[in-house]
C-alpha cells in the first residue's frame, strides 16, 4: 500500500480531471472490494469530544450535507458530530441493490454495504474514521448481517488502510472501461 498516486488523484484536481474525463465518454475504475465477517464486531469507542450516532437516512436534514441525497430512505447514515457540527459520515445499505457510480451499474451486495465514508478534513487521523466504520458494522450486524462489503478504489490508499484495520480483508477487484462507447467490466480475485 505505498502507492504515492493517492496523493496525486485523491484531491480536487484529480476529481477535476475525472470528471472532465467522464464527460467526454472516457471513465475507467478499478475497486477493490473489501469483506468482513460480522461474527465479532469491534467495540465502537468514539473519539473524545465526537458524538457517533446511526439514523435512518429518511429522517436526516437533507440540505446538512450535499451526499446525503444518495442514500435511500430506509439506508443508515452514520455521522459524527462535535459539539452539533457534522464532521463525518458512512452510508449503510442492507439487502438491497446499490446504485455504485463509479461501477456505472447497481449492484447487490450480501449483507451489508458501507460506502461514502467521509471526515472532514481539518478532523482527520482523529479516529473518526474508525468510529464510524465500526458503529455501522454494530448497526449492520443488530440488522441481522453477518457480512460487510466496502469498495474501494484501488488508489484511494487510506480508505484501503481503514478497512483493513477493522478487519476487511480484499477479495476481489472490480474494473470497469467506458471508453467512447465501449464498455468493459471484468472481476478477479485478490
Amino acid at each position: 500500500m505505498q502507492n504515492p498516486l493517492w496523493r496525486l488523484s485523491r484531491n480536487a484536481y484529480g476529481r477535476q480531471i475525472y470528471e472532465t474525463l467522464a464527460d467526454l465518454g472516457i471513465k475507467v475504475a478499478k475497486l477493490d472490494q473489501y469483506v468482513s465477517d460480522l461474527t465479532t464486531v469491534p467495540d465502537a469507542t468514539a473519539p473524545g469530544g465526537v458524538t457517533i450516532d446511526c439514523h435512518r437516512a429518511g429522517e436526516l436534514d437533507r440540505s446538512e450535507a450535499d451526499a446525503f441525497v444518495e442514500p435511500a430512505p430506509i439506508d443508515r447514515v452514520v455521522t459524527a458530530r462535535i459539539g452539533g457540527d457534522l464532521v463525518g459520515y458512512l452510508f449503510l445499505s442492507h439487502n438491497r441493490p446499490v446504485y455504485v457510480e463509479a461501477l456505472d451499474s447497481e449492484r447487490l451486495f450480501d449483507g451489508a454495504y458501507l460506502w461514502r465514508v467521509f471526515v472532514d478534513p481539518a478532523h482527520r487521523n482523529r479516529g473518526i474514521a474508525t468510529a464510524l466504520v465500526r458503529r455501522a458494522l454494530r448497526e449492520a450486524a443488530s440488522r441481522g448481517a453477518d457480512r460487510a462489503t466496502a469498495l474501494v478504489a484501488v488508489d484511494n490508499v487510506p480508505s484501503k488502510r481503514l478497512f483493513a484495520a477493522n478487519g476487511f480483508e480484499p477479495e476481489k477487484r472490480v474494473s470497469y472501461y467506458h471508453l467512447l462507447g465501449f464498455e468493459h467490466r471484468s472481476t478477479k480475485p485478490l
